[in-house]
């Protein structure tokens, strides 16, 4: 999975798409597969964790006080 952490949101969202089709794909085979879709769906999973830390996200200066817990002043 190494690779994913160094892809681009782009290249992530391609990633994500083909995994999702490999995944379909193997589920309609039979239980021969099983090792191959769990890590399928484990690739999406870290897919996902790279996709939801690498997409920039939009916060006012309270949200960011919030989550970091004190007050924060830009000079």
């Amino acid at each position: 999975m190494s690779d994913l952490k160094h892809q681009t949101v782009e290249q992530l969202r391609k990633s994500k798409i083909q995994t999702e089709e490999r995944i379909e794909h193997y589920q309609g085979k039979i239980h021969s597969h099983n090792s191959t879709i769990r890590g399928q769906l484990t690739r999406l999973e870290w897919i996902n964790k790279y996709l939801h830390e690498k997409t920039p996200v939009e916060l006012t200066m309270a949200q960011i006080e919030q989550r970091l817990g004190h007050k924060v002043i830009i000079k």
